[in-house]
């Protein structure tokens, strides 16, 4: 497995917002750390958007795998055409840096004994994962609504099927020997067991880490999910091998919350620095279940399409803009991408990311300003006391 080359760390004092200079793949410390999301950008707005094609950014496809037919049917598929579907491929895109992962929502031990019972598939998914590999993800549990239809909530995975799932790829891939490996850790682990995860990762010597939010929003004033994130940050940064570590997070809900009847939607993947984030991915919305409406009304369509507004962080219909959710989508992670560019400068500059922060409108008007109280590691009066 090669190494990413991890040239500086600043970390902030204050939370768990850290800068780390490095190089992954042809990208050095000046790509934008905000992900493209593949099936939205095409390439016609590849070719049209200066700010694509000028920039140095990492496109990402996330793909949900709900059956283990789905794996097993494509080791019988011959047509070339249908396995490149599979894995969303595009060729203009293949000079550029791209991340591929998955997450199942079945325990792959229920129908194997050993992951190499079919390596064909793991040898497609390396090689569809060009510049990185990240380990799937595996739900731990199903809870209602989440597929097509109600179901009652059932565990999926146990934490030793989960670590001994992740043990035993990495070691298939990593005879592979010349990507970057990224392990998973599962937000739906309670907090002692994503503890003993991080602890085993570590303790093995797995430095890359991507977290699933799993259609959660990144709100470090949520406690229950920012106690996990706290967790994991804390772990990383009392470890010697925290100047080696690089976090990846992803599939995180856009909005903290969203309401039709409100003009202004709080951000979710904004905050993603904040939960100590090097690199930020794609956006993922809940799949939960509600009946299928042919024609949308124009209010949904104009949520859909809402666009980041960096000076305020929050997301909201701006005057003259194209109600095009794609298009939206795309223009989305670039203005993200951009605003963390934004954070970094201003941190790199002070050393602090609370003043800067506390200039945003959407950071001190929701949940009466909770967030920023959240994110704090260490308390002001504990300062002037020591």
């Amino acid at each position: 497995m090669a190494d990413i080359n991890i040239k500086e760390v600043i970390p902030d004092k204050n939370s768990f917002f850290n800068i780390k200079r490095f190089r992954i793949g042809n990208l050095n410390q000046d790509f934008l750390m905000k992900t493209i999301d593949i099936p939205n950008t095409s390439k016609k707005l590849w070719q049209t958007n200066k700010d694509l094609r000028e920039n140095k950014l990492i496109f990402e496809k996330t793909k949900t795998i709900k059956k283990f037919e789905d794996m097993q049917s494509l080791l019988n598929e011959s047509d070339e055409k249908k396995i490149n579907s599979y894995f969303d491929k595009k060729t203009w895109l293949d000079d550029i840096f791209t991340i591929f992962h998955a997450t199942l929502k079945f325990n792959p031990y229920k129908h194997v004994k050993k992951l190499s019972e079919i390596e064909g598939f793991w040898h497609y998914y390396y090689t569809y994962s060009k510049d990185v590999l990240l380990i799937p993800n595996v739900v731990k549990d199903r809870t209602p609504y989440e597929e097509d239809k109600p179901q009652k909530k059932e565990q999926i995975i146990s934490f030793d099927e989960y670590v001994k799932f992740v043990d035993e790829l990495y070691q298939f891939f990593q005879q592979m020997n010349n990507k970057h490996i990224f392990v998973p850790i599962s937000l739906r682990f309670n907090i002692t067991e994503i503890k003993k995860l991080v602890e085993h990762y570590l303790s093995k010597e797995y430095f890359y880490y991507w977290i699933d939010f799993e259609s959660r929003p990144a709100d470090p004033s949520n406690s229950a999910i920012y106690a996990k994130i706290r967790q994991i940050n804390s772990l990383l940064r009392n470890s010697p091998q925290f100047d080696k570590c690089v976090l990846f997070i992803t599939n995180l809900r856009r909005e903290i919350i969203s309401n039709l009847k409100d003009e202004n939607s709080p951000a979710s993947d904004i905050l993603g620095t904040l939960c100590g984030a090097n690199i930020v991915g794609v956006n993922r919305e809940s799949t939960k279940y509600f009946p299928e409406m042919k024609d949308k009304p124009i209010k949904i369509i104009q949520h859909k399409a809402r666009l980041f507004d960096p000076e305020t962080y929050y997301y909201k219909m701006l005057e003259g803009h194209s109600l095009n959710k794609a298009v939206n989508i795309t223009e989305n992670s670039v203005r993200v991408a951009n605003e963390f560019d934004k954070q970094r400068e201003n941190f790199l500059e002070k050393l602090d990311i609370q003043n800067y922060l506390k200039k945003k409108k959407m950071l001190n008007q929701y949940n009466n300003g909770k967030i920023l109280k959240s994110i704090l590691i260490k308390e002001e009066k504990n300062k002037t006391l020591f």
